[in-house]
């Protein structure tokens, strides 16, 4: 092994991802409180060893077997041979037989399952568990060392409670209220939303069981109810988000495992075989693959290290860059009015509901004159830009414009321009003026280019620009759901939005100026002096730098970092690593800077809870964020003139012909840029 840290990473990081968690600090003490039981401890740490030697021996790759999951299978299989055989030669063999086997299974499952977007979970462990313990029956000697490992330190406690902490702990083959409780008080110190759907599933669980086997004392004493605690856990916290909706969803979920665990316990009695985690793998895999498949919008797509921190990550995307993945610019320039928007009282109905439809007012009329003609309409004849940047597939202009008063029946949607955008959805645009199309079928456009001119084709009662978005490229094909990446109402820039029927809204206008002074390449560095109430204090160097997975981001010597991106529309900073420092106030400050050509607009703008509030109150409001999503929201108003934000926190100064930010204020403190 070349990298120790990988090693010790792929040592250490199975232990909490038993429990759902990526931490080294609690892999290390969940680690040690195995040693409760030795033979589970020592066990599982063969298992670990082989795993790596074997996964090294076969040129497995580091970056593969440091995720962790290829791992803790093997963990599982190596503690669970400790749990049923005293530790002997042939237990070792069999160990590393059945750690190699496992590290396969879980492999190769991971390759299947992965095009489906599902996770395999401790699958590979219940498969390969099977064939150990059906192999153990004809080998008289091994079997003479089993154990009984059912009960070992346990205090007393009241049986309702007894009961769940060694359910708890039986997720690590310690059927121990001691080791229950370590690991327990380590789950609630690591993550909330954990402990407390730890405690859910398991009771409700046990009250469904009780109410089919009649028994509540008997359901608590079931051996395999932690099967509960998993899979509430894994379905409201892990692979679903952490929310009122998911918790109860986790619910029916743990009611079916009920279920099942009597079903496979039933079957599997018959050859002795331990049922362990196979109705929490089913269950939780199933659920996983139907609501991939209909693409559930509560699906944690971003799993990070704790639920907090996943639904943290979630929410802060969704405040800030819009719920809606199907984004669009305005298909013009200039002012325009809401005629239809989404399911709307005429056309936009049904299975065409995802539309807009624009139209230009003056003095609260469409037209001038008596509006006669379509030339009277101020809509006639304007230019229409690519929403997208893509290819046209699909274009028509040959259709005539129609008289006011007339609509054309038969082709309802006029002359049109389809495009596939790099995104992959396409964007219709219809009722196209006759012989204005800019362009032609295979034609790559960039977003804003001209395209063609809005007219008065197609059944459409006066001059206007329809647009819809939709999955495949064929006219009148059945739209879907999309939002404007931004626009200005009423001196307002609004990102990620859909504006109300009857407003007027214009699209931004770029400045390329600024995207140019906010144009950072690798090892960029910037040199600040900082005055404190304008006496130099210090100096500061930001550097440009980049990590594994291609982030750019801001770095200072204390190495705080600040994650920015810049595209072709706005600079902005999404995600800060470190403690106090002048780059995260710089997230409070300009969390991002529009490339907007204006003499003064508003924005709003959403920051993570962690940028603005303390470590006591990020927590408190994370766990209420999972009973309502709005408590995560926090909004702050800021004014941007084209070479300064400001808001409460303080303002940010750009420089002409000068990159990067000229000048930081906050508070008391004042960074300038040195030349």
């Amino acid at each position: 092994m070349q990298n120790f840290r990988i090693l010790l990473s792929s040592s250490i990081k199975p232990y909490s991802s038993l429990l759902f968690l990526n931490n080294k600090w609690m892999g290390f003490l969940l680690l040690a409180i195995t040693f409760i039981n030795p033979s589970v401890a020592i066990s599982g740490i063969l298992a670990v060893i082989f795993t790596i030697v074997f996964a090294e021996f076969i040129e497995f790759k580091e970056a593969y077997l440091a995720q962790g999951f290829y791992v803790y299978n093997s963990l599982l299989v190596g503690m669970g041979i400790g749990f049923i055989f005293m530790p002997s030669l042939m237990s070792v063999v069999l160990i590393a037989i059945g750690a190699a086997l496992t590290f396969m299974f879980s492999f190769m499952l991971n390759r299947l399952f992965s095009a489906y977007r599902v996770p395999i979970l401790s699958l590979p462990f219940s498969i390969a568990t099977v064939f150990v313990y059906l192999a153990s029956l004809k080998y008289p000697e091994f079997l003479s060392t089993s154990i009984d490992n059912a009960i070992h330190l346990d205090i007393t406690l009241p049986l309702a409670v007894s009961s769940f902490l060694k359910s708890f702990g039986t997720i690590f083959f310690l059927p121990s209220n001691i080791a229950g409780g370590l690991m327990l008080l380590l789950t609630l110190f690591f993550s909330r939303i954990i402990f407390i759907m730890a405690v859910s599933g398991y009771y409700f669980g046990v009250l469904v069981h009780s109410y089919f086997i009649g028994s509540y004392i008997q359901a608590l004493h079931d051996p395999y109810a932690f099967n509960y605690i998993l899979v509430a856990i894994a379905l409201c916290g892990v692979f679903l988000l952490p929310t009122l909706k998911n918790f109860f969803l986790a619910l029916i979920g743990v009611a079916i495992s009920v279920v099942l665990t009597d079903a496979i316990s039933i079957f599997f009695h018959y050859y002795a075989i331990p049922v362990f985690t196979l109705p929490f793998n089913i269950t939780v895999i199933t659920f996983i693959f139907i609501l991939s498949a209909t693409y559930y919008k509560e699906l944690n797509i971003d799993i990070k290290s704790t639920p907090e921190y996943s639904l943290s990550n979630y929410l802060a995307k969704i405040f800030r860059f819009g719920n809606i993945i199907t984004q669009i610019s305005l298909p013009f320039s200039g002012k325009w009015n809401v005629y239809q928007a989404f399911d709307d009282i005429w056309t936009h109905k049904n299975q065409f509901k995802y539309a807009y439809d624009f139209v230009k007012m003056k003095d609260g009329k469409t037209y001038k004159n008596n509006g006669l003609y379509a030339s009277d309409y101020f809509a006639f004849g304007e230019s229409i830009l690519a929403p997208v940047s893509g290819y046209i597939v699909g274009a028509r202009d040959d259709l005539v414009d129609n008289i006011i008063g007339e609509v054309d029946h038969i082709n309802n949607w006029g002359n049109y321009i389809i495009i596939k955008s790099d995104a992959g959805f396409f964007v219709e645009i219809s009722h196209v003026m006759q012989y204005s199309l800019k362009i032609k079928v295979g034609d790559y456009v960039q977003v804003g280019t001209i395209i063609a001119k809005c007219g008065n084709s197609g059944y459409s009662p006066e001059p206007h620009i329809h647009i819809q978005t939709q999955t495949i490229g064929m006219l009148g094909a059945f739209t879907t759901e999309f939002c404007f990446s931004e626009y200005i109402e009423k001196e307002e820039l609004i990102f990620h939005n859909l504006p109300k029927k009857g407003s007027c809204v214009s699209a931004m206008i770029s400045d390329r100026s600024i995207s140019s002074r906010l144009h950072f390449i690798l090892d960029d560095c910037f040199t600040y002096d900082v005055y404190e109430n304008e006496i130099l204090v210090d100096t500061v160097e930001f550097r440009v730098k980049m990590n594994d997975y291609s982030q750019f981001y801001l770095e200072d010597q204390d190495t705080n970092q600040l994650f920015f991106y810049n595209d072709h529309k706005q600079f902005y900073f999404y995600n800060y690593k470190g403690g106090e420092s002048h780059l995260k106030w710089l997230f409070k400050l300009a969390p991002r800077i529009p490339f907007v050509r204006t003499e003064e607009l508003f924005f709003k703008d959403y920051l993570p809870v962690y940028i603005v509030q303390s470590k006591l109150q990020t927590l408190l409001i994370e766990f209420l964020s999972s009973l309502n999503k709005n408590f995560y929201k926090q909004e702050f108003l800021y004014k941007f003139n084209g070479n300064s934000i400001n808001s409460i926190f303080g303002e940010v100064h750009l420089e002409a012909a000068s990159k990067a930010l000229a000048s930081i204020k906050y508070n008391t403190t004042h960074l300038r840029r040195k030349k």
